[in-house]
């Protein structure tokens, strides 16, 4: 993320737009945000995803082509997809990644101090100079499929919220998440048997969820 610790000096660009971000609202977004793309001075290209993961295959391709920056425009689920795909590339070959917030939920953006107005975040990550290396985690399931994870893991009361938020199509915002929240306390609120074992302990019981 764009930030104050290596040097840095973006050459060619890759912004993965999902036009779906914000209830539809993202190619209007993208249309405000043109101007500013088109001040910079090195190669830049759009891609726009069209269904589910697409912007995991993206963000490899763009790696492929020679990126050296590759900007997610979307909400956490948009940066979540990139984060993956560019989490396949080796180190030494990986771009360095971007967010520009213009989702419903935005929580990685703003965690990691990113403007919340879409326009001068990216017109800084086009002009930036440096970067900032955050830590990510990895989820590794009982039969090797791997994911990694940007902001939070959630298992239990929590994941069912963020599924049931993706299936409100009027809401968005905090409004969205309060909704999934009630929702999840009327019709998901028994708590799951779960088995926690790390370096040093073991658990296992009942709980409301994991995070």
């Amino acid at each position: 993320m764009i930030s104050t610790r290596s040097p840095f000096q973006p050459r060619k660009v890759k912004l993965i737009l999902n036009p779906m971000a914000d209830m539809g609202r993202g190619w209007k977004v993208a249309n405000d945000l043109r101007p500013i793309a088109r001040e910079f001075q090195g190669e830049l290209t759009w891609s726009g995803t069209v269904y589910p993961a697409h912007a995991v295959e993206l963000a490899k391709q763009a790696a492929a082509e020679g990126c050296d920056l590759v900007i997610a425009m979307g909400g956490d689920g948009t940066a979540h997809e990139v984060m993956n795909g560019l989490m396949q590339i080796p180190a030494e070959r990986r771009p360095v990644m971007g967010v520009v917030p213009i989702g419903s939920g935005n929580d990685f953006a703003y965690s990691i101090g990113i403007t919340k107005k879409s326009a001068h975040a990216l017109a800084h990550m086009l002009k930036a100079e440096q970067v900032e290396a955050v830590d990510i985690g990895l989820m590794i399931d009982q039969h090797g499929n791997r994911e990694h994870f940007d902001n939070t893991l959630g298992i239990g009361f929590d994941a069912v919220v963020t599924i049931r938020s993706h299936k409100l199509p009027i809401v968005k915002g905090f409004l969205m998440y309060l909704t999934a929240v009630i929702q999840t306390i009327l019709l998901n609120h028994n708590p799951a048997k779960v088995k926690i074992e790390t370096d040093s302990e073991a658990w296992e019981g009942n709980t409301l969820m994991v995070t």
